[in-house]
Formats: C-alpha cells, sequence, structure tokens
C-alpha cells in the first residue's frame, strides 16, 4: 500500500518544530522544578542543622550559667570583703591616730606653754591655748610643722589675755590631720571631739 502525504512540507516542518520546542519547554520545567525541589531539600537540611546548633548552644549555655552566677557571686563577696578590710584599715588608722597626735602634741609642746583645747572635725583640727610669749607660740608653730600628721599647719590668731595677774598670749592654731587614709563621708560628718585641759 502507498501513502500519499498530503501536508506540504514546510507545514510538517512547523510541526516538528513545535514538538521540538514543546519538548525542550517540558524539560526546561522539569529542571526548573528539580532544582526548587533541591534548593527545598537543601534549605530544610540547613535549617534543620541550625535548630541542633541552637539546641546544642541552649543546653552548653544553660550548663555554662550555674559557674557564671558562681563567679558573679564570688567577685561581689570579694568586692564586699576587700571594702571591709578597707573600712577596718580606716577604722585602725582612726584609733591609734588620735593617741599618736597628742602623744606628738605633747613632745612639742614648750615648757611655758599650754594648750586648752583641742578639736578634731573631720580632719581639720583646732588647737587652742595659752603662752607666755609671741616667741614661745612661734616655737610651737614650728614644732607643730615638723610632725608628720599635720598639713597646712597655719597660725590663726593671737591676742593678748590677763590670767592669774599677768599677760598671756592666747592663740588659735589650725591644720589638717592625714593619718595616710581617706576620709570616707562618714568620718567627715562625725562631730569633732574636744578636750579641755586647764593650765
Amino acid at each position: 500500500m502507498i501513502r500519499i502525504n498530503l501536508l506540504p512540507v514546510q507545514e510538517v516542518r512547523r510541526a516538528a518544530g513545535r514538538r521540538q520546542e514543546m519538548a525542550v519547554a517540558t524539560l526546561a520545567a522539569g529542571l526548573v522544578i528539580l532544582l526548587l525541589l533541591v534548593a527545598h531539600g537543601w534549605q530544610r537540611a540547613r535549617m534543620a542543622g541550625a535548630s541542633r546548633e541552637l539546641r546544642h548552644l541552649n543546653q552548653e549555655l544553660a550548663e555554662i550559667q550555674g559557674p557564671y552566677q558562681d563567679v558573679t557571686r564570688l567577685e561581689e563577696q570579694k568586692r564586699e570583703l576587700r571594702e571591709k578590710l578597707r573600712v577596718i584599715g580606716q577604722l585602725e588608722a582612726r584609733k591609734v591616730g588620735p593617741v599618736r597626735i597628742l602623744a606628738d602634741l605633747s613632745s612639742a609642746t614648750p615648757d611655758k606653754l599650754w594648750l586648752t583645747e583641742f578639736q578634731d572635725q573631720g580632719g581639720t583640727l583646732r588647737l587652742t591655748g595659752l603662752g607666755v610669749d609671741e616667741q614661745t607660740v612661734a616655737d610651737f608653730l614650728r614644732q607643730l610643722a615638723s610632725i608628720s600628721v599635720l598639713k597646712n599647719v597655719d597660725l590663726d590668731e593671737t591676742s593678748q589675755v590677763d590670767q592669774d595677774g599677768g599677760k598671756l598670749k592666747k592663740f588659735v592654731i589650725r591644720g589638717q590631720l592625714d593619718f595616710g587614709v581617706v576620709p570616707t563621708q562618714q568620718a567627715a560628718a562625725q562631730p569633732g571631739q574636744g578636750t579641755e585641759a586647764k593650765p
């Protein structure tokens, strides 16, 4: 049997070209879908890995949290202990300081000079006394300048007074006490102590 192709040759070529284009388009769409599926699977694998890593990091963080809190507590205790030791050092210096300054004042006081008042207000020293003359007061002032815990010693005022029928020089001397510790606000707020001794 003989077949006769009645379609023109160009039409046959066009139909073959359309079939080929459809096959290429189907193949391209299949490749795109396959790539999308691979990318989606890869992204899910990455997300699962990241989730595992996050759980692992959270577990490590929970394990570290306990020791970290212990270290923080120990650092706080160390800071409190240092503060207590600093305060104890200040208290010890203040305990010895007044005895030391009184001993130094006793050795610096000339024979013809008497101290009538001693005041310490927050590290500021005020001495009031009587001397037989200006030279005795000046000698006492020079002696005070050599005392290591006294700073900025200065004669504040002098006047002449009658005492038991004689004329004496009354003086007021001011200075700063420095026992080698930083004064705290609490110490600065304490009222000054005064001692009186009659000549």
